[in-house]
């Protein structure tokens, strides 16, 4: 329905908003853009430098910049106490789950078990250990009034260029054109507006601040059973604006009563015109230029935000708005120039970025087409680039992992709190991390986590009797708690601390961090995990398969489980972490007891089963679900993100794997535009190139806003969020499409669809620390590139050719269509 009114609002205000020039009718490849301004935040345009985002609106009137900045949360509720008293529950669950007493395990509670008169009790509050609700919030709306134009405005244009990290828009009015920029300075840790026009004296605008106070005004994106919680968030207090100057004034307060304080300083410069005073703002009249300064800081990282709000303003606001520009696009084109990717143009690439998702939207289809022509290839290019780009703008050394949301957000509810969910949403916004050359994004990550090691190393001695360490939820002040049903976080980052070796082969970094903690996870998995009784293999519980429930009895009456013993997800965790542990001590020549260890306890797991329907199995027993159809696809992990199984390795289970991804789309799966993603990557690892197409234009049809954000369901179907893995995971998966490094080579096209016949894609990176060049054309390899930044072997497959060469540091080797070696 949303979409239907978007339709019609396009079709009566296409009149006003026409373009007439040649120019804005050329195509703009990597812009997003518009001839309409965005009435509702899940179409503006979003800026952001890690620290600080804005959603840009482009109003004509009136603009609308609604800010956030990345540590403004509430605060949880209490410090976590870890209790050994847990270890008892443990030890319960796993008896009745043996049992088939599902029912029973699941309603055990620690704290109502007897202990025995010889175990010892411990509690203890390790700082940093944290739990309750912290929630997401934004910092401030920011308005800019011009007032009603004296004409109708013509040759409107909205647009986001990604290119070089700018939101614009431009107008005429009568002769005069209007042109307003938007950038997020990483280097000067500012956003900053500017405001010109092709005439002098033409600017003239008033600035106000405000900022959303009542929760239940953004229930319309979240479920109608929320209404308790929504009644327990606490409304923030007013926040306080102090006129510091006529062109400079501070916004502060707090996220909640009891959450983070936030200090924003606004500073205005006008050449030209005059300013004139008012109250909790600006304004300017008849200027020929404006700029626009916004810094912020919390107490969250500062004693003093507002001295440091003040500091960065004074410097940033230092510059001429030309010189910080340069800054901003030089530190940014520095990570975004890396990776180019050029897909078949058609006639839709000239179209206004939202006509081109409509298309998709509406099913728009010309019957006199040739069946399998291109609808509009180069809209999954520029969606590939504008993933990268959020990446770049939302995860920035120094800075917060990006959540839910990555760091946009305007709601005082926003959808799952805006919080840290660990069940793949975090580990799938850096998927493409490593793959699509933004090494460094990855870092905020893994630094974000790593400094955790030792508390939660006390939490698995405590709650699990175990050596190791888990991880097992995330706040942006560390770990949640210490037990719960799910414990694959710890082992799930394991794998990014490998991977981020795998690409780099940083031995410093593997030595000083990626083993250090992937040690750690595969001394848990070592102990936590118990032999299953008459199979002879080890078995890893409590455990659940996120979010999946099923069956444990037949009948009138079906009962629903939760936890069980060997989730087939667990099971690839520890496979894969163990593994990964053995190969980093040999790398290392380190821990060769401990590495006894792992080989036994890796060479032990169950083994992978397939189910009735020759399924993969989700569960170590062959379980119906209430939901076949499931959005998480958990038990393919091994598959993706993992690399255990493969065609060559496990051909059955490699089967297996095809046909649970079948039954899940058969059964309605891929709802999610996260799920529709993570199913692009599965059919990328199968080979399968227009399984991943289909998937991608479902994803385009069914959960893609026309600014590009990705979506999640919500209210029946009623309404949607955005969710910023869902882009995160469809970029990986187009660069699995068309190249892989997870079978020890680098294969080439492996997964391209039949319909991209001509592109390519330029400064991927593979394992093993190759950079890669990949030219198609008429659907078959032209030519391809790699250079190597570490040296050693590399081997290239392009279709049923393997071929294999000694390569040195910093030299780049071409390949023909036949991978052989041009001079």
């Amino acid at each position: 329905m949303k979409h239907r009114i978007i339709f019609f609002y396009l079709l009566f205000t296409f009149p006003l908003f026409a373009q007439t020039s040649e120019e804005n009718e050329k195509s703009d490849d990597w812009k997003l853009w518009y001839r309409f301004p965005a009435r509702e935040w899940e179409e503006a345009l979003p800026v952001g430098n890690g620290h600080m985002g804005g959603m840009v609106y482009g109003g004509i009137d009136r603009e609308h910049i609604a800010l956030n900045e990345e540590t403004i949360w509430s605060f949880p509720f209490q410090q976590v106490e870890l209790n050994s008293r847990k270890q008892i529950l443990i030890q319960e669950q796993r008896k009745l789950i043996l049992e088939g007493k599902y029912e029973e395990a699941k309603k055990l509670k620690w704290n109502k078990l007897e202990i025995p008169d010889d175990f010892e009790v411990i509690k203890e509050k390790p700082e940093g250990f944290v739990t309750g609700r912290s929630i997401y919030k934004p910092l401030a709306d920011l308005y800019l009034h011009f007032g009603s134009t004296s004409s109708l405005p013509y040759d409107y244009k909205r647009e986001l260029d990604i290119e070089n990290a700018v939101a614009r828009v431009t107008y005429k009015v009568d002769d005069v054109t209007f042109k307003r920029e938007v950038i997020a300075s990483y280097p000067d840790k500012a956003i900053v507006v500017r405001l010109t026009a092709s005439k002098p004296g033409q600017i003239s605008v008033s600035s106000k601040m405000t900022r959303r106070v009542d929760v239940k005004d953004d229930m319309y994106r979240y479920d109608a059973e929320l209404g308790a919680k929504v009644e327990s968030i606490k409304t923030p207090p007013a926040p306080m604006i102090e006129v510091l100057d006529d062109d400079h004034f501070s916004f502060s307060g707090k996220a909640d009563p009891d959450g983070v304080s936030y200090v924003a300083h606004f500073k205005l410069i006008n050449e030209g015109g005059k300013r004139v005073p008012i109250e909790n703002g600006f304004k300017v009249e008849n200027a020929d230029a404006v700029t626009i300064f916004i810094t912020a800081a919390t107490d969250f990282n500062y004693e003093d935000p507002d001295k440091i709000a003040r500091k960065q303003m004074k410097k940033a606001s230092s510059y001429s708005y030309d010189e910080l520009f340069q800054r901003h696009v030089t530190d940014y084109k520095a990570l975004y120039d890396r990776v180019d990717i050029q897909l078949e143009k058609t006639r839709n690439s000239k179209m206004s970025t939202d006509r081109r998702v409509m298309a998709h939207q509406m099913g728009i289809k010309d019957p006199r087409v040739t069946p399998g022509t291109p609808r509009d290839n180069n809209l999954y290019a520029l969606y590939f680039q504008y993933s990268r780009y959020l990446m770049i703008a939302s995860s920035r050394k120094g800075t917060m992992p990006p959540a839910l949301q990555g760091i946009w957000n305007n709601s005082l509810l926003p959808p799952w709190f805006g919080h840290y969910t660990t069940d793949i949403n975090i580990e799938m916004n850096y998927w493409p991390a490593e793959v699509c050359n933004l090494s460094e994004s990855h870092d905020v990550l893994l630094d974000f986590v790593f400094p955790h090691l030792d508390k939660c190393k006390r939490a698995a001695e405590i709650e699990y009797g175990t050596r190791g360490m888990v991880f097992n939820s995330m706040s942006p002040w560390g770990p949640r708690r210490g037990y719960q049903d799910w414990n694959g976080f710890a082992g799930w980052l394991a794998q990014h601390f490998w991977e981020h070796y795998a690409y780099t082969l940083d031995t410093n970094y593997l030595k000083t961090k990626a083993y250090p903690w992937i040690k750690e996870v595969a001394l848990f998995h070592v102990d936590y995990a118990i032999e299953y009784p008459d199979s002879g293999y080890l078995v890893i519980g409590p455990e659940y398969s996120p979010e999946n429930h099923f069956y444990y009895s037949d009948g009138e009456e079906k009962k629903k489980g939760h936890i069980s013993m060997g989730t087939t997800m667990s099971r690839a965790i520890a496979w894969e972490v163990l593994d990964n542990a053995i190969k980093a001590s040999e790398i290392l020549d380190v821990d060769e007891d401990l590495r006894k260890e792992f080989i036994q306890t890796r060479d032990k797991l169950s083994p992978y089963k397939i189910g009735k329907h020759g399924q993969l199995q989700e569960w170590l027993m062959d379980y119906d679900e209430p939901h076949p159809g499931h959005r998480h696809l958990s038990h393919l992990y091994g598959l993706y993100p993992g690399n255990e199984i493969t065609k060559k390795n496990s051909p059955e289970i490699f089967e297996a794997a095809r046909k649970s991804i079948d039954r899940r789309l058969e059964n309605n799966g891929g709802w999610t535009g996260w799920s529709r993603a993570w199913i692009i990557c599965l059919a990328a690892h199968l080979q399968d190139g227009e399984l991943a197409r289909e998937q991608l234009e479902l994803l385009f049809e069914q959960t893609t806003l026309y600014n590009l954000f990705d979506t999640h369901p919500r209210q029946g179907g009623n309404t949607t969020c955005f969710q910023i893995e869902g882009n995160m995971g469809a970029t990986a998966g187009i660069a699995e499409m068309l190249m892989q490094s997870h079978e020890s080579y680098i294969h080439l096209l492996p997964a391209k669809p039949d319909n991209w016949r001509k592109g390519h894609v330029t400064g991927l990176v593979a394992r093993g620390a190759f950079e890669v060049d990949v030219y198609w054309d008429k659907s078959k390899l032209a030519k391809a590139s790699i250079r190597s930044k570490q040296g050693g072997v590399c081997k290239l497959k392009y279709g049923d050719k393997l071929i294999e060469i000694k390569t040195e540091k910093g030299k780049e080797y071409s390949f023909d269509e036949n991978l052989k070696l041009v001079k």
